[in-house]
Order: structure tokens, then C-alpha cells, then sequence
């Protein structure tokens, strides 16, 4: 009863090993604030940089497409498993939990798909792009003092710090950048700048647009993205110091 099922998931599964090691990566991008970028000073190769949330398609990931819809196959299938993959990073990495809602996961094209070709428009370098529309609901949102207790962090943007992440150990930071060019510059150390590259594509192409429907006092006002820009330079890296993120919350004060 079960055969034609396990054959065609292994015919699936050798389609699109994951030993290719593919990997997803989401854009969140919000109408208002922009495009949400994590912040990491924890490789100390690359020293203090930003990131989209994502990282590697497990086989797990694989499996529950081959599960979840067992008559697709090819690219289709692929599309998916990364699907499920870039939800599951975001809820690690963030807190923001799309597991159950994967039709808010748009992948984003970089180029026109070619005919025959087993490359996914949304794909570089075996980096599959999504994007994704959030709103405050689908952050925590606090009116009092920081939930450091609780694991939660405020976003680093001055005017945005009652919007909150709950942030994995690989990242100390987040903000919300409206210029997603700008966003391009602070992503060239992701992932060997692949990601800076996709995202140019996807703006070249118009499939991200360039730039946010905000309030134009927003724009101006500063913010503290531009604090550690101009200070990421003298952030210690040893696990002994403290970084400029361990105290922003008393930078804002003063």
C-alpha cells in the first residue's frame, strides 16, 4: 500500500540530495520600517556584520516536503524543501514563527527562468531568495521596559525600540533599514556576498522595490544603525569584552 510512496520519495529525494547543500534565505521586508537585517559580531573573520535570516536546507526539510506534498517533484520540490527550510531558520533565528504559513513565503526572481534549465529563478549559487510582507504583529511588541529577562531584544532603530525579536545565539542585534540598496552595502559579508548579490538582483530586476512607503521625518531621524556603523570598527571581538549591543539600551538613554 505504502511502496509507490517510499519509490517515489527516494526518486525525489536523489533528484535533490541534500548533500548539494543548498541553502534559503528570506528578505522580510516591512511597508513601513523596511527590510529587516540581523546584526552578528560573533566570526571573528569577518568581525561585526549584518545578515537575513536563513542558513542550510536540512534533509529534515527535504523529507517533510516529499511528505507535505508527495506528487511534486524536479524544481517544485526543491522550491518547497527550501521553503520550509528558510520558515524554519526564521523561527530560530527571530522568533517569528511562518512554519504554518508558507504561502507568505514569495520567492523572489532573480533573473527570468530559463527553459530546461535546473536552476530556480529564485536561486544563486545553490542560495535560494525568498521574500516576505510582516507587520508589527509579527514581531513582540512591548510599551514598557526592555523583556531582556524573557530573551527578547529591542530593535536597534531609536524610534522602533518597542518592536522586539527573540533573537538566537548567533546574532546580538537587529534593525529595520528603509533603503534597501543601502541594505545591500551592509549585507557584502553574508555568506560570502551572495546574499548582497541577490538582493541587487532583486532590485535591479524590481521584484524587491528600492525603497519603503515611510514617513519622511522617519527617514531623516537618526538612528542607531548609524551608531554602529560609525563605531563596529572598535567592537572587541573576545568573548571576555562586552560589545557596543550589550549596553545599547543605555546609549539611548543618555
Amino acid at each position: 500500500l505504502f511502496r509507490p510512496f517510499i519509490i517515489l520519495s527516494n526518486l525525489v529525494m536523489s533528484a535533490y540530495d541534500p548533500a548539494d547543500d543548498y541553502k534559503a534565505f528570506i528578505f522580510p521586508m516591512h511597508a513601513e520600517h523596511g527590510m529587516l537585517l540581523l546584526y552578528c559580531t560573533r566570526k571573528k573573520k569577518k568581525g561585526p556584520h549584518y545578515q537575513v535570516p536563513g542558513g542550510h536546507v536540512d534533509k529534515e526539510d527535504f523529507e517533510a516536503a516529499a511528505k507535505l506534498q508527495p506528487d511534486v517533484t524536479g524544481p517544485s520540490h526543491l522550491l518547497l524543501s527550501c521553503k520550509i527550510g528558510a520558515a524554519r531558520e526564521l523561527k530560530e533565528e527571530t522568533g517569528m514563527d511562518l512554519r504554518d504559513s508558507l504561502e507568505r513565503l514569495i520567492p523572489v526572481a532573480l533573473r527570468a527562468q530559463e527553459e530546461g534549465s535546473k536552476e530556480l529563478s529564485c536561486e544563486l549559487k545553490k542560495r535560494v531568495f525568498f521574500s516576505v510582507d510582516i507587520t508589527d504583529e509579527d514581531l513582540f511588541v512591548t510599551k514598557g521596559d526592555s523583556k531582556v529577562s524573557l530573551g527578547l531584544l529591542q530593535a536597534m532603530n531609536r524610534h522602533l525600540s518597542h518592536l522586539m525579536l527573540k533573537l538566537s545565539h548567533e546574532h546580538q542585534g537587529f534593525v529595520f533599514e528603509p533603503n534597501p540598496t543601502k541594505a545591500v552595502d551592509l549585507l557584502v559579508q553574508h555568506s560570502g556576498g551572495k546574499i548582497s548579490t541577490a538582493l541587487r538582483m532583486a532590485i535591479e530586476r524590481g521584484t524587491i522595490k528600492n525603497g519603503v512607503s515611510q514617513n519622511t521625518d522617519r527617514l531623516t531621524e537618526p538612528t542607531m544603525i548609524d551608531k554602529v556603523n560609525d563605531e563596529s570598527k572598535e567592537i572587541p571581538l573576545s568573548k571576555e569584552k562586552k560589545s557596543l549591543l550589550d549596553c545599547f539600551d543605555c546609549w539611548r538613554d543618555k
